[in-house]
């Protein structure tokens, strides 16, 4: 039994597919599933630029966006937890949403949560890359001492493509 495993979520093909086929390979049930959706602050600083000059106090108006972003993020992780129960074999999913870099903030959470395994798919949103791996499955590898299992996007699995 896997006792805690992250499972960070971008939303994306790669990480729906991840967790699908974690449910086709795995045995084994998992006592509970951390399912986490970081908002990069790096993406977040380039929507807002120029956008806070039209405000009186932008420090308000940020936490506002920001709070709002949670919320709606949140819900996005709510509506996945019973797929993520079936996935993981678990009754335990605790949604979390983190303003950040992704893989500064998967670190930390693996670290926070003291988790047993994280699971990544090697290419989230910015799959489109030849690369064997993404950037921030990448960074996580080499800035986490936490098992990682990586999952590709697309291999032949079994009867699957």
């Amino acid at each position: 039994m896997f006792r805690k495993v992250l499972f960070p979520t971008d939303f994306s093909e790669g990480s729906e597919k991840a967790a699908k086929r974690f449910e086709k390979t795995n045995d084994v049930s998992v006592g509970e599933v951390i399912l986490l959706h970081v908002i990069d602050e790096g993406t977040l600083e380039d929507l807002l630029n120029g956008y806070s000059l039209l405000y009186k106090d932008e420090e308000i108006e940020l936490e506002e966006i920001k709070r709002k972003l949670k919320e709606k993020f949140m819900e996005r992780l709510q509506a996945k937890v019973e797929d993520v129960k079936k996935a993981f074999k678990t009754d335990k999913v605790k949604p979390v949403v983190r303003f950040g870099f992704p893989w500064e903030e998967i670190v930390k959470v693996a670290e926070e949560e003291d988790v047993s395994l994280i699971i990544l798919p090697t290419h989230g949103k910015l799959g489109f890359s030849k690369e064997l791996i993404g950037s921030t499955a990448m960074r996580v590898l080499k800035k986490t001492y936490r098992p990682v299992l990586l999952i590709k996007p697309k291999c032949r699995c079994g009867d699957e493509e």
